[in-house]
């Protein structure tokens, strides 16, 4: 009775939600949100880092070569699990489509949450012989579980430091970081239940694939925390590891936010607001943060254009195989 419900409300404002952003006015307002905060974040960070001195700043910038390793490994982490995972949900080899999800990140880290999401179901329409629905199945299915998978991370750190008495720096970390907080672990801890409890319901995996993918989804969590903290403490060795702990959390708790612009760049944000916690100058710190938000925007640019051109190419190359329709002169 319960999951009837739920599935009715949930279709029901899906169909809502969709009529109202077909709307120009919402669209340009929803636009105008977007890149209003991300304006105010861009001022923000200016003035938090001329405060702190930009010439200290940039001559705190990491010199150990782990730290710089370290990022690529994360950064890849991401693109080679989905390449992993999709290959499950759609029963087919995608390593000549490794592009594909490397621009999926792209999307969904420098241009808006589940922006990439879009990407890779019109590249699959366009160039994968499959069904509309299984596409649509599996990148629903495979999102529901990833959902899953970071919740349940969030929700676990966010209790071992409350634990240890080390959330409070982040609850005053900037206005509103409170509700945010409180917020990311009602919805994570809710989220996650639901889908435990009606996972038959929700999703319609084959029997057998859903333990693998949470598997890589399990996995792959766990392998990104642990290069993000070796990452961080490869260029600050003396800090706590529960410093980088809260860090790491404050940085899962945004990625729970929906369609925000840039993460990458409200991280930075963010965790600059952090900085006393690490027991460092804040200008090594500051220095930190700005190199891996500086790689982080380096490697999107450079990894868009170096995979634009694949892009064009095996789409055109599919398109130009598609058989004409009846009676069309070639």
């Amino acid at each position: 009775m319960i999951v009837p419900l739920i599935k009715s409300a949930a279709n029901g404002a899906a169909r809502r939600w969709s009529v109202l952003r077909e709307r120009e006015e919402v669209q340009k307002g929803l636009k105008v949100l977007q890149y209003s905060l991300l304006a105010a974040i861009i001022v923000y960070l200016l003035y938090k880092l001329t405060h702190m001195g930009w010439r200290d700043v940039i001559g705190s910038l990491p010199e150990s070569p782990w730290f710089y390793l370290f990022f690529g490994l994360r950064f890849f982490a991401l693109p080679v699990s989905e390449l992993a995972l999709y290959e499950i949900v759609w029963s087919r080899p995608l390593v000549r489509h490794f592009f594909v999800f490397i621009r999926k990140r792209v999307y969904n880290f420098a241009v808006m949450g589940y922006s990439g999401e879009a990407f890779l179901t019109i590249w699959a329409r366009r160039c994968l012989s499959l069904p509309h629905k299984t596409i649509l199945v599996g990148v629903k299915d495979n999102n529901l579980l990833s959902a899953f998978a970071s919740n349940a991370a969030t929700v676990v750190l966010l209790v071992t430091l409350a634990a240890t008495g080390g959330l409070k720096a982040g609850l005053e970390a900037f206005p509103g970081a409170r509700w945010l907080f409180a917020l990311a672990f009602l919805s994570a801890g809710t989220l996650s239940v639901l889908v435990m409890v009606f996972r038959d319901k929700l999703m319609a995996l084959p029997k057998g694939v859903m333990p693998r993918l949470i598997s890589v989804h399990g996995g792959r969590q766990a392998l990104i925390i642990l290069l993000h903290a070796a990452m961080y403490a490869s260029a600050l060795p003396g800090a706590p590891v529960m410093a980088w702990i809260m860090f790491i959390t404050m940085q899962l708790v945004l990625s729970r936010v929906p369609f925000l612009p840039n993460q990458d760049i409200v991280y930075l944000g963010a965790a600059l607001s952090l900085a006393p916690i690490v027991g460092a100058p804040e200008a090594a710190v500051a220095g930190m943060l700005v190199a891996e938000a500086g790689l982080s925007q380096v490697f999107n640019i450079a990894m868009f254009f170096a995979t634009a051109h694949i892009a064009r190419t095996e789409i055109g190359a599919q398109n130009r195989n598609k058989p004409l329709p009846a009676g069309a002169v070639s």
